[in-house]
């Protein structure tokens, strides 16, 4: 829809979708005030959904839960899907042109069919078996040696005073996402301006973006999306190399075409998809991820002064981290049928929200759930599943480029400091994305050789 509009006509829509957010807003729902994301504290809005009981029913017309144990049951239940359901004629009228006053929903408005965020559960479950042996957590580990070096070479460059995410975090996530996926080298330079353009895309699927942004996000996407799929073709039109036995040449894309599928060779459109998310998505979770974890470690000095004596536990960081202030914050999930969940009756069709961030720091699940400890036990830090949804085939390469990134900032930057406040994205309700984030190093010394 959104190529047919003029500005005009899209500005309209979008100001009006924005505007009932901010209405919503100021009856004081919690879940209304998350959604329209514009500054208030996420853990004080957390708590506030959870003394609300296990599950609530928001003004923003959807079921809401912060409960640790409701919010597993929840994104464990197949009759629970990512996916939408099919717009129809409301209130059963028969479908026609719409009345003047009629305003599209968001995703009817931007749509957004580059972005595969919102597929049937049971897709991304085929999709995750299909790929775990190329991306999951044990077929990546042998890539972070690499990774820390990606990560360290830009952080070695880097003068005295410096922003973490423009000038490290990002642009090596970037490159490093480019060389994961096989996108040749002469394409660098167009892929990392697109995905710098993309930025923010997830989170514009719930909270209605700017005009400039839907339009740069419009023009972004198929383009992008072309890039991928030209590297998904000449991944698929090489053939092994007799003397390495390398099907496909370097990159992930070759790799996913070489894994076999339950019915034999993957689809090319499988392993577009897959190079979507890792590229849309998982740039953006991974970015934030790393600039949430060196926030709350060097907001705990002795934290950070661990990590720098003992690098292994950046996965301790990156795990912790994840259950502190976790690149997504929620999940939005859709009843494919009647179903009842914590004593309540949901019906078909009606949306029902996770709260990741405020679920992890349930206190009937937690042990001092506000509090930053790397050192907190591995059973102490219970995490929400991934399973069907596309964490689970973005979620191990993200943590591997934010393990890869404090070992290599622990090495290189040990005086690290921050100079100014970190600012989020507002409109971000989804990932609360880092943009700025002034820090310098106060030291040049380092506190392991070079990776």
């Amino acid at each position: 829809m959104t190529a047919r509009m003029t500005d005009g006509e899209l500005g309209r829509v979008l100001l009006t979708l924005r505007g009932v957010q901010w209405i919503l807003g100021t009856k004081g729902d919690p879940y209304a005030l998350l959604l329209r994301a514009a500054g208030d504290d996420p853990n004080d809005l957390g708590r506030r959904v959870r003394d609300r009981g296990p599950l609530y029913w928001s003004s923003a017309e959807a079921w809401v839960t912060a409960d640790h144990e409701v919010a597993e049951a929840a994104l464990a239940d197949p009759r629970l899907t990512p996916r939408p359901p099919d717009p129809g004629p409301p209130h059963g009228e028969p479908a026609g042109e719409p009345a003047p006053w009629d305003v599209p929903a968001l995703r009817e408005t931007l749509p957004l069919p580059e972005l595969p965020a919102a597929l049937d559960r049971a897709e991304y479950e085929r999709l995750h078996r299909w790929a775990a042996p190329v991306l999951g957590e044990e077929a990546l580990r042998r890539l972070r040696p690499a990774a820390v070096r990606a990560y360290w070479r830009r952080a070695v460059a880097l003068g005295e005073r410096f922003d973490l995410v423009d000038d490290l975090v990002r642009p090596a996530t970037t490159e490093a996402a480019r060389v994961l996926l096989g996108v040749p080298a002469r394409h660098a330079a167009r892929f990392t301006r697109l995905c710098a353009e993309a930025e923010g895309v997830w989170d514009a699927t719930l909270c209605p973006p700017r005009l400039d942004t839907a339009r740069r996000h419009g023009a972004a996407l198929p383009e992008l999306h072309a890039l991928l799929a030209e590297t998904v073709r000449e991944a698929g039109a090489r053939r092994a190399d007799p003397p390495t036995g390398r099907p496909h040449g370097p990159g992930l894309a070759g790799r996913l075409l070489a894994a076999p599928g339950p019915d034999g060779p993957p689809a090319p459109a499988d392993v577009l998809t897959v190079c979507a998310l890792l590229t849309l998505v998982g740039v953006e979770l991974a970015t934030t991820l790393t600039a949430d974890a060196v926030a709350l470690l060097l907001d705990h000095p002795d934290q950070w002064r661990a990590l720098r004596e003992d690098p292994g536990l950046a996965t301790a960081c990156v795990a912790e981290t994840l259950r502190c202030a976790p690149p997504v914050r929620l999940h939005r999930l859709y009843a494919d049928r009647d179903l009842e969940l914590a004593g309540t009756k949901v019906a078909r069709g009606e949306e029902l929200v996770v709260l990741a961030g405020a679920a992890h720091r349930d206190p009937d699940r937690h042990t001092d759930p506000d509090r930053f400890d790397v050192h907190r036990p591995a059973h102490g830090r219970r995490l929400l599943p991934e399973d069907g949804r596309l964490d689970a085939l973005v979620g191990p390469a993200a943590r591997l480029a934010a393990e890869a990134a404090l070992r290599a900032c622990a090495a290189e930057l040990p005086g690290l400091a921050g100079t100014g406040e970190v600012l989020r994205r507002l409109r971000a309700p989804i990932t609360g994305g880092v943009f700025r984030f002034p820090v310098a190093r106060r030291d040049t010394g380092r506190a392991h050789p070079t990776p």
